[in-house]
């Protein structure tokens, strides 16, 4: 859909200004325990290393005593971009944590390098991403002939907001997805694979984004070879990255993640124990665990009817969506 009405046109506007008051809704109580100190969002453990390193860079930096996140991470990598500090040894796993590290990058390069200036980089980068993620998705499906009213899913989608509140690389992996996806639906296969090659940076599953849509070009004779093989040079930035912290870091950035098992083991194991927590006598924990059985058999249903539909396999999105859905099955429990 190319024409419309003025308030059709305005509909991929909507969403990302919508995505952007739902974020910062979000942001207002969490916020204002900590003073409203930006400090907070990445949850970094106090009684850590990382703790250690973010009060030695600015002692007004809050840290947490429980409920420690993997924003802690990016700000981390944020502060010693290519491993060569002191942060990183405190990392869990720096390996894997530096298998990822586009959100961390982008919070050294928006900051100046400045340690006291990436809590607020990364927040900007997670507020934008989701705003052009929903954009994005709303001039996608008007693309495909929709009237774009796609965006809503990204601008209230709770994952996304929570990711972007916690300092997470979510909502830019999700921009990079649609900004592709959108590309490659206009024929602008350069800029689609920029944001491909950005985006395996930013997620390491997505690698097999690319290399999807390349097998189902290549398969199916519709594009040509050339543009396959752009859309899988795209993933050469990343592979040098991740030669690089290898030989850095000691390992692959699949040691120690620990993120893929035996196919639904980790969401059996999820769902079994969010039942038995249903009982527990902590009133609090007991209300949590209700609404995540019911949130996981949600997303299972969900994702369950998506897979069916895919298996028609009417274009390249499908082909991706089923080797995403691949990894998804195979998350261990500490990742359902």
């Amino acid at each position: 859909m190319v024409g419309g009405t003025t308030i059709e046109r305005l509909i991929p506007a909507a969403c990302g200004a919508l995505a952007l008051c739902a974020a910062v809704a979000a942001l207002i109580p969490a916020l204002r325990p900590a003073g409203w100190s930006l400090t907070v969002l990445p949850r970094v453990a106090a009684t850590t290393g990382m703790g250690e390193a973010a009060r030695a860079r600015d002692p007004g930096f809050h840290t947490v005593t429980t409920g420690d996140y993997d924003g802690q991470f990016y700000w981390g990598i944020a502060v010693d971009p290519i491993a060569t500090g002191d942060v990183h040894q405190a990392f869990d796993t720096a390996s894997y944590r530096y298998g990822h590290p586009l959100l961390g990058w982008l919070g050294w390069v928006l900051s100046a390098g400045r340690a006291r200036a990436v809590p607020a980089a990364l927040l900007g980068i997670g507020l934008a991403s989701l705003m052009l993620a929903a954009l994005a998705a709303s001039l996608l499906d008007r693309t495909l002939g929709g009237r774009g009213w796609a965006g809503l899913f990204v601008a209230v989608n709770p994952g996304l907001l929570y990711a972007t509140v916690h300092d997470l690389a979510e909502p830019l992996s999700a921009a990079l997805l649609l900004g592709g996806f959108l590309g490659y639906a206009r024929g602008r296969r350069v800029l689609a694979a920029v944001c491909f090659g950005l985006l395996v940076l930013s997620k390491e599953q997505f690698v097999l984004v690319p290399l999807g849509i390349a097998a189902w070009e290549v398969l199916r004779r519709r594009g040509r070879l050339l543009d396959s093989g752009i859309l899988a040079a795209c993933l050469l930035p990343a592979a040098g990255w991740w030669i690089y912290a290898r030989l850095q870091l000691g390992d692959w950035f699949t040691s120690g993640a620990d993120g893929l098992g035996v196919p639904f083991a980790g969401w059996k194991h999820a769902l079994v124990e969010a039942g038995r927590q249903t009982y527990a006598t902590d009133a609090t924990q007991n209300v949590s665990a209700e609404a995540t059985l019911v949130v996981l058999v949600a997303l299972l249903a969900l994702a369950g009817i998506a897979g069916l539909l895919a298996l028609r396999l009417r274009g390249p999105v499908d082909v991706v969506y089923l080797l995403l859905a691949v990894v998804a099955a195979c998350l261990v429990p500490a990742a359902t």
